[in-house]
């Protein structure tokens, strides 16, 4: 059964009250009349009116009052709401504006006048509020895609898998039981990866909400062997998930960095995730990166397919770029991360990309040794 629209009238006029009532109940709408302004607000929150009509003046409590505790209570504050005024001052009408009304009615007015300014506000409501359930739908629909695609299609492989392995075994020859084995470990590892990032996410906007706990990423310091970690990851991710082992030159200069060495790790490996996603077979991904004084630069480049990028702004969780295009794997949320964490290390980051011609990314980072506000530069290219 489809809800009617009610209608909270607030009015301590009591024959200007009950006209507005029956006038509106003729038309089919659930009125709660209220006799003045402080009854009318705890009305308002009991009622829940999808529109208010409200007199100016009135005893306890008048008409702007009434709007900016109404304004001010979460489970009412959006509802449209219209002043009733024998007052036509520009000052009045000001300040009703100002404090969040919607329209003005001055008395006397004819009920044509009434029912149409009701009306019009209604219909105005209900456009901004089916665009506001369109926008989540499509937000919400998006994301739940992305992550049932990005968990989903690697468990499927691993299921899969194991179910041949343990059904069907004795049908395959060893070269086929060590293809389905790297098979399986290849969706085992983009599950990781994906299950990873989001949880590294989730612990950043955990952080930006309770800013006691941004110093989890903020003062760690990234000892010399970070390098073989990131070296042995890099083996690992361009071998078992995209069998391009050769592809990637790296060259990294041992020295400390001011971050945490997993997030330090962390930035290499999603930005050369994406070198290797968007890049051909064959094409080499280059990551170097190098000490020079207070500044650590990290330099990973290759040519690749690129992407239009008009500012960093334009970097969001779970956005990819060209995605109607181009069918892509991940969650859209590793160069978020990499942007953020860049950010919460007194780092900088530059992207500078096109279509066709590869992108190159710089993260500009402080050193171990330096306390103070200089920034390193660090340059990390991907296609």
């Amino acid at each position: 059964m489809e809800q009617q629209t009610r209608i909270q009238v607030i009015e301590d006029e009591i024959n200007i009250r009950e006209n507005i009532q029956e006038l509106l109940e003729a038309k089919g709408y659930v009125v709660r009349v209220s006799p003045n302004g402080k009854q009318g607000v705890l009305d308002a929150i009991d009622f829940k009116p999808n529109l208010i009509v409200c007199d100016v003046m009135m005893p306890k409590m008048d008409g702007y009052k009434v709007l900016e505790y109404v304004r001010k209570t979460s489970i009412i504050q959006n509802t449209p709401f219209i002043f009733l005024t024998a007052r036509v001052d520009k000052n009045d009408i000001r300040q009703g504006m100002d404090l969040g009304a919607d329209d003005y009615l001055t008395k006397p007015f004819t009920y044509k006048e009434l029912l149409k300014a009701i009306e019009s506000r209604l219909k105005r409501q209900q456009k901004i509020i089916g665009e506001y359930a369109k926008v989540k739908h499509d937000l919400d629909t998006t994301v739940f895609a992305t992550y049932y695609h990005e968990f989903n299609t690697p468990l499927h492989g691993i299921l899969g898998g194991l179910n041949l392995m343990l059904n069907a075994r004795d049908s395959f020859n060893e070269q086929q039981v060590q293809e389905l084995l790297t098979s399986i470990l290849k969706s085992g590892l983009r599950l990781n990866h994906s299950l990873a990032n989001l949880m590294l996410f989730e612990e950043i906007r955990r952080a930006e909400v309770y800013p006691e706990l941004l110093s989890m990423f903020t003062e760690g310091i990234a000892k010399i062997n970070w390098v073989q970690k990131v070296k042995t990851e890099l083996q690992t991710m361009s071998k078992e998930i995209y069998n391009r082992i050769d592809d990637v030159v790296i060259d990294l200069e041992a020295a400390e960095v001011r971050m945490g060495g997993e997030y330090l790790q962390r930035i290499i490996l999603e930005l050369v995730d994406n070198a290797l996603k968007f890049s051909k077979r064959g094409a080499k991904v280059y990551v170097t990166g190098s000490a020079n004084g207070d500044e650590y630069r990290l330099e990973v480049k290759d040519s690749g397919r690129g992407f239009e990028l008009q500012s960093l702004g334009d970097i969001a969780p779970f956005k990819q770029f060209n995605r109607k295009r181009f069918e892509q794997q991940g969650l859209g949320i590793g160069l978020f991360l990499v942007k953020r964490l860049t950010e919460l290390n007194n780092g900088d980051l530059r992207i500078t990309t096109s279509e066709g011609e590869g992108t190159q990314v710089e993260v500009n980072l402080l050193s171990a040794e330096n306390r103070v506000s200089n920034i390193t530069q660090a340059t990390v290219a991907f296609a």
